[in-house]
């Protein structure tokens, strides 16, 4: 999860631009910079453990994979891990130095030096062969006790853990795909898919179910105070406040589709295809609408210390919005 403590201070201009439009739709004009990996690699997750230090992970599913890391707040960036074969998905943060990533064909890799260096960790046990599928995302309560989900094609999902005390992992398959998983606390969590939220209060020995028909939920995020936010691949963000019991609508957006989402203290932002990316400000509240954005396919989001947006795209391409210039 994402609990960073970041500010960002925006010379807004505002203009609402439809009167029958929902509260959530505005128009906010950003200055935007542009950097380019010498990879070709799809950007999957950006995030910043501080100031300086960040990760990113990428690939082409069954075709590439790299994950690469910045010193200088996201100037520069540079190459720690290269896969031939297979996509790196996701990566969690578990302290100043153990970070997990995972990927393709139930790819788990560890680095004990933030990143720096990075090993494969072989299960002790893996799942029937027919569900061999990518790992999309992973957590961590400690180092023996971590969480992965993944799947492919919306219908085939597996969920993996192992436990402290536990030296082997357990594997659970379903008929939808995982591609995203937050916990609240070291017990209560949440599973994100196709067409289902899963929430556990007991770190995964039991779920509630809570379907939604049409949406595949690609990330879930939790904030400060223990708020869910959920965003599904048909341009819906939801909120909860209860855990989960019940959910609200905070941008529904069906022109857009939705990919990934990064909860700050406060600025918060949702990015997708095409172009689209949503901001909040926590001093009003409302979810506003990005103008003059490059019309590019945006699979992941971050807000840096430094108090500027990342984009990842494909082909190796970051844009930074309202990058801070020195002179």
């Amino acid at each position: 999860m994402k609990y960073f403590i970041i500010g960002l201070s925006f010379m807004f201009s505002v203009v609402i631009f439809s009167a029958c439009e929902r509260d959530d739709n505005y128009e906010v004009k950003v200055n935007v910079d542009k950097i380019s990996l010498n990879d070709s690699i799809r950007i999957q997750k950006i995030q910043f453990y501080n100031e300086n230090t960040g990760i990113i992970c990428g690939g082409t599913k069954n075709t590439n994979g790299s994950i690469y890391i910045t010193n200088d707040g996201g100037s520069t960036w540079t190459k720690t891990f290269h896969s031939d074969t297979l996509s790196v998905n996701s990566f969690f943060y578990l302290n100043d130095s153990v970070v997990f990533a995972c990927g393709d064909s139930l790819m788990l890799l560890k680095s004990n030096n933030h990143g720096h260096d990075w090993s494969i960790i072989e299960l002790e046990n893996y799942p029937l062969l027919d569900d061999y599928v990518p790992y999309n995302d992973v957590y961590a309560n400690s180092e023996e006790n971590i969480f992965l989900v993944g799947g492919e094609y919306f219908d085939k999902g597996l969920w993996s853990k192992t436990e402290t005390g536990n030296n082997s992992w357990t594997h659970y398959a379903y008929d939808n795909e995982f591609a995203s998983v937050c916990f609240v606390t070291e017990y209560v969590g949440f599973f994100g898919g196709y067409g289902r939220i899963m929430v556990t209060e007991d770190g995964g020995n039991t779920f509630d179910f809570i379907d939604f028909e049409d949406d595949f939920f690609v990330d879930i995020e939790t904030d400060g105070d223990g708020n869910v936010y959920a965003v599904s691949d048909i341009g819906i963000l939801y909120y909860s406040s209860d855990l989960g019991y019940n959910w609200s609508r905070l941008i529904d957006d069906y022109h857009a589709k939705f990919t990934d989402l990064f909860l700050g203290k406060e600025v918060s932002a949702v990015c997708g295809l095409d172009g689209l990316v949503y901001l909040r400000n926590s001093k009003n509240g409302n979810w506003s609408k990005t103008k003059d954005t490059p019309k590019r396919n945006y699979y992941s989001v971050c807000i840096s210390y430094r108090n500027e947006i990342f984009l990842g795209s494909e082909k190796g391409e970051i844009y930074v919005l309202n990058k801070k210039r020195t002179i």
